[in-house]
């Protein structure tokens, strides 16, 4: 009999996530010195994000009414839910506990995770992802002088960024049972 195969604890997902992103602690260090320069900005961030996802009918079907007209409830929600991950991500260490965290949140977009009816396809994830990644850069280069720090700081801030898509995503491939989340 074939032994069903688990899904590897936390810990072990986000060292191994860690390792091949080649996030490291110095990079968790340049994330979290950013955290006075960009946390004031993180409504406005979740703003725009909404505000670009709006602007596409592909994706603007998940927050609008039955009318066409914008569900402010919903709208509300999902900024502060991103404000939230936001705030998350600059004041929490990446560990075992965020990272269950983070899967949760994917897990929430996925059907198991929410109302049967809502699946968020793992593609929009990403398209927020890269709006929220583009969004901070400007933000981190008005808040740091020395270039070869924002460098450091950028690629530190896109490695994370990417560990937490990965473990976004982690709960597609369970829900569906393969990888085929896009």
């Amino acid at each position: 009999m074939q032994q069903r195969r688990t899904q590897p604890h936390f810990s072990r997902h986000l060292e191994a996530t860690r390792a091949l992103i080649g996030y490291t602690a110095d990079d968790e260090a340049l994330v979290h010195a950013t955290r006075g320069a960009l946390l004031p900005h993180a409504g406005a961030i979740a703003d725009a994000v909404y505000q670009h996802l709006l602007a596409r009918p592909e994706t603007a079907a998940f927050f609008t009414l039955a009318d066409g007209q914008p569900d402010a409830k919903h709208l509300t929600e999902r900024k502060e839910s991103l404000k939230g991950w936001l705030a998350l991500t600059l004041e929490a260490p990446l560990d075992e506990r965020s990272a269950e965290f983070l899967v949760q949140v994917g897990r929430a977009h996925t059907r198991r995770g929410g109302h049967p009816d809502v699946r968020v396809r793992g593609r929009y994830l990403l398209t927020a992802m890269a709006f929220t990644q583009a969004a901070l850069t400007p933000l981190l280069d008005a808040a740091i002088a020395d270039r070869a720090l924002l460098v450091r700081t950028v690629a530190a801030w896109n490695k994370l960024l990417m560990v937490h898509l990965d473990l976004f995503l982690s709960a597609y491939g369970s829900a569906e049972g393969s990888a085929h989340w896009y």
